[in-house]
């Protein structure tokens, strides 16, 4: 199964409970996207997976999986367009419990991917479903909130840069 353990106690509660739900979203989505690729129409399937049907876009066709398997293993679902790429999810092994780690684990997925953004003339940017569950601060991870049109509502993406 898909399910993570969260501890039923402590400050870390809520977001660990949102990283296990994120982590269950992150699993259905790159099953979701195995079984789109295999089917006749990949474009067509990938575009009416449910749970990347995401601030109002279908994001399934341009969604890619980056993974670092080193200590702590990270792992981040990321849609890539011509001139923009999404963090729809980023996850660090729900097992690990040193948060300097986990943080560390995080910038480094998120450098890693701007660096790849970078090659080709995009910029990058997180959304807020991923940003919730991250253990290190915005300020410390370079992230900054974009502003919506509607500017009493609450940012959903975050620009990340160096």
């Amino acid at each position: 199964g898909t399910s993570v353990g969260v501890k039923r106690f402590g400050p870390e509660l809520e977001r660990r409970t949102l990283c296990a739900r994120q982590f269950e979203r992150c699993f259905e989505s790159t099953f979701a996207l195995a079984a789109a690729d295999k089917s006749d129409d990949a474009a067509a399937a990938r575009k009416t997976i449910p749970s990347l049907l995401i601030d109002g876009q279908a994001r399934g066709p341009g969604c890619t999986a980056y993974a670092c398997l080193t200590a702590p293993a990270t792992i981040a679902l990321t849609e890539q367009r011509e001139d923009e790429w999404s963090i729809l999810t980023l996850i660090v092994n729900p097992e690990e419990r040193d948060m300097a780690l986990i943080a560390a684990a995080e910038h480094a997925m998120l450098t890693k991917i701007h660096n790849l953004c970078q090659e080709s003339n995009s910029k990058l940017r997180v959304h807020v479903k991923a940003k919730e569950t991250l253990a290190g601060k915005c300020e410390q991870l370079g992230l900054t909130p974009i502003p919506n049109d509607d500017e009493d509502e609450e940012p959903v993406w975050f620009r990340f840069s160096l």
